[in-house]
């Protein structure tokens, strides 16, 4: 039994010796290709990288909601507005013998918001960023032509504590953009978008649905479209609205940078908190941020 066992033994390390050489190979060349393969995708990466810093600026963010973009090199971005406190010698001092009014204390001035579209009567609701680009744009007879873009993002934050009308941001909107531009628009005209349209760019794509309005007439004095997309993640609602003259010129690349910008979006959670009072909860999108 033992010499069976030591001619097993012999035979198996001849066997071995044999085959270790071609495992060895097999090894050696199975990690090489899955090493080139990581090169290749580390390239793609930051190919994509590239083209984001080419056409994007850097990322965008408003710290009430935990909403993050990049857009495109053009655009700059209007101030907010700024809430002044009240003076405190505006009331009046109660006579001897009268108690203060505090009626008013609570109450909260208006604030005007020039970043409210000046060209259309048009109110954007729950407006957390606006952007103003000066645009080329070609005419009939092959020159440019100075004009002004827009980009705003609006959410539905504000109506965290009224969830039934926070649902309906969306269409809502969607009812009064098309009213003001007199088309006949509503949720079935839509259709569906993925940023970035092509696999392969390791980048999560994100799926919007999108509207366009296209008005017959001028406002402010120029053709205008208006690109619509809505982003949603559980109860929040994120709209990102293009304005933009109608023969915008190819040199402009708005082409490129829309899609390039609206695959960018961050969203920092999925449960709707009034802007300023916490921080949004349940987790984000994996913003690209690059």
């Amino acid at each position: 039994m033992r010499e069976q066992g030591h001619r097993a033994a012999g035979r198996f390390r001849r066997r071995m010796g044999v085959w270790a050489p071609l495992v060895f190979v097999c090894v050696a060349g199975c990690g090489y290709e899955l090493y080139e393969q990581r090169l290749e995708n580390t390239k793609i990466l930051f190919a994509h990288m590239d083209l984001l810093n080419q056409h994007l600026q850097g990322a965008w963010e408003d710290g009430g909601t935990g909403i993050s973009l990049r857009v495109p090199m053009q655009f700059t971005l209007l101030a907010p507005p700024a809430k002044t406190p009240a003076a405190p010698d505006k009331k009046a001092a109660p006579a001897d013998g009268q108690e203060a009014d505090e009626s008013d204390e609570d109450e909260t001035e208006e604030i005007l918001d020039d970043r409210q579209p000046k060209y259309m009567n048009v109110f954007l609701p729950g407006l957390r960023g606006a952007f103003q680009a000066g645009l080329k744009i070609a005419t009939e007879t092959n020159t440019l032509v100075d004009g002004d873009g827009y980009l705003y993002v609006m959410t539905n934050h504000e109506l965290a504590e009224e969830p039934e009308e926070a649902k309906k941001f969306y269409s809502e909107f969607v009812r009064s953009l098309g009213d003001a531009v007199h088309e006949s628009v509503d949720e079935s005209t839509e259709s569906t978008e993925k940023f970035p349209t092509k696999p392969g760019t390791f980048v999560k794509p994100i799926s919007y649905r999108y509207q366009r309005f296209a008005p017959n007439s001028d406002l402010g004095g120029l053709r205008r479209e208006f690109r619509l997309y809505l982003y949603e993640q559980g109860d929040v609602q994120v709209l990102v609205l293009f304005v933009l003259p109608e023969d915008v010129d190819s040199s402009e690349r708005m082409t490129e940078r829309i899609p390039l910008c609206l695959e960018t979006l961050t969203v920092g959670g999925n449960r709707l908190v009034r802007p300023g009072t916490g921080p949004a909860a349940g987790g984000g999108v994996p913003g690209q941020g690059f």
